[in-house]
């Protein structure tokens, strides 16, 4: 089990790199373009289309799975933290299991669009056409990486008794 963590981990921490690169990225073509616009009157054509349809994707999807590691989603403990510890375990188990099987759900519905986009060409129409199959391959790459995750938090569960690093 060590072994797929190990291997896990470092997919994660290539997808959590590449979400960095297209934050940085964002960053970047965002304040180019509005230094472009305010002081030369010249923007950068296709910068909101490209920061929405892309940038915004890969940042999103790809950093999920690592922020679930650390225990950065936002959790609402007010009731669960006055739950004995086992049942506290019991309900994150079943959270983490049925937060799986949706994500898996929705990478393979991501995954059919991404696949029907790409073989009928599909691109965002506007003054720059993007393939939008670009788009909409971070949903299931994202989705699934997050998937698995969650499950391995789960049968990390049973044998360290605590969840995520944070705890």
């Amino acid at each position: 089990m060590k072994k797929i963590n190990s291997i896990f981990d470092k997919v994660e921490r290539a997808s959590l790199f590449i979400s960095k690169c297209g934050l940085f990225a964002m960053m970047v073509l965002v304040s180019s373009d509005a230094i472009g616009r305010y002081f030369f009157n010249s923007p950068i054509v296709g910068t909101y289309e490209f920061v929405e349809m892309y940038l915004m994707m890969i940042t999103i999807f790809l950093s999920m799975s690592y922020v679930m590691k650390i225990g950065g989603h936002i959790r609402l403990d007010i009731v669960i933290d006055r739950l004995a510890k086992s049942v506290q375990m019991k309900l994150n188990f079943f959270y983490y299991l049925i937060a799986a099987v949706w994500m898996f759900f929705i990478g393979y519905y991501g995954m059919q669009i991404t696949i029907e986009a790409w073989a009928k060409d599909l691109t965002q129409s506007g003054i720059v056409s993007f393939p939008l199959w670009l788009s909409y391959i971070w949903v299931p790459i994202g989705a699934f990486l997050f998937s698995v995750r969650l499950i391995l938090l789960c049968i990390n569960m049973k044998g360290t008794g605590s969840v995520l690093k944070g705890e």
